[in-house]
């Protein structure tokens, strides 16, 4: 995982899109680096030779391929997988983790993204941890990104909420998610970025990390179910088992683009809150 992991160095834009695109058909293949290195042996030689990874990913040059064009293609897509490439399992630290986001119908790709996040907030914060998320399009380009600062875990207080930002790749503001506090069902309110509330998420009454399918619904502002949020539990045959592998949503074929970028944070968020042990 060591070569998938780890990203260019700052320099040379070239070697960043070619690993993304390297990690697009890792996916895609459903094989692991080595088979990417048996294929692309000089794309492989120069990412083991690049080090650590990037200490600063965040910057506005990454976005120059347009975000808000590459999100168009969030227009028609009413189903998201996000699948989870399988890391190590035991006490490593892996700061960054990658995800793969694909249409429901077609399961054909959309982004790769991501997560950041520090050592110290991984082992010591588990799911309740601050981390960046940044999605990538297939030609290597950041398209948006996901900041999630460091909440408490379990509050009953009704202060310091989980919440979630998303951002296009030029680091302009789309909106935010924000947890309620509610007494017996999860509730989450999601807002564009001048405070519009756009929709709500209400999670069942009490959401099992483990060993069990589940559903948050989307809900509209008159309080008609417009979507469902879902993880589903792969199993105890599969190879990596890992709680947290495979979840996504549906949302209706009008929703804007950037409800649905809002949603797919909103995701994310509910996957390290209710799904993610590790």
């Amino acid at each position: 995982m060591s070569i998938v992991t780890n990203q260019p160095l700052p320099y040379g834009r070239l070697e960043r899109e070619n690993h993304i695109r390297m990690i697009f058909r890792a996916f895609q293949n459903k094989c692991g680096p080595v088979c990417e290195c048996q294929s692309h042996p000089p794309a492989c030689k120069s990412l083991q030779m690049s080090g650590k990874p990037v200490p600063g990913l965040l910057r506005s040059e990454d976005g120059a391929g347009g975000s808000s064009n590459s999100l168009s293609v969030l227009d028609e897509v009413t189903q998201f997988h996000v699948t989870a490439r399988p890391q190590l399992q035991g006490p490593q630290c892996v700061p960054q983790r990658i995800y793969s986001i694909a249409t429901g119908a077609s399961r054909s790709q959309l982004f790769v993204v991501v997560e950041e996040s520090s050592c110290v907030c991984l082992q010591c914060c588990g799911p309740a941890r601050s981390c960046c998320l940044q999605g990538f399009n297939q030609q290597g380009h950041r398209v948006f990104y996901f900041d999630r600062p460091l909440r408490m875990d379990a509050c009953c207080l009704g202060c310091c909420l989980m919440e979630i930002s998303a951002y296009t790749g030029q680091k302009q503001l789309i909106g935010t998610v924000y947890q309620r506090w509610s007494m017996f069902t999860p509730l989450f309110e999601v807002k564009d970025s001048q405070g519009t509330a756009a929709v709500q998420i209400q999670g069942p009454c009490c959401p099992i990390r483990c060993l069990s399918n589940q559903q948050f619904q989307i809900v509209s502002n008159i309080g008609e179910n417009v979507g469902t949020i879902w993880k589903k539990w792969p199993g105890f045959h599969q190879d990596h088992n890992m709680d947290h592998e495979y979840f996504g949503m549906e949302v209706p074929p009008g929703m804007d683009s950037q409800t649905k970028l809002l949603l797919l944070a909103a995701t994310f968020l509910l996957n390290y809150m209710f799904f993610e042990m590790s």
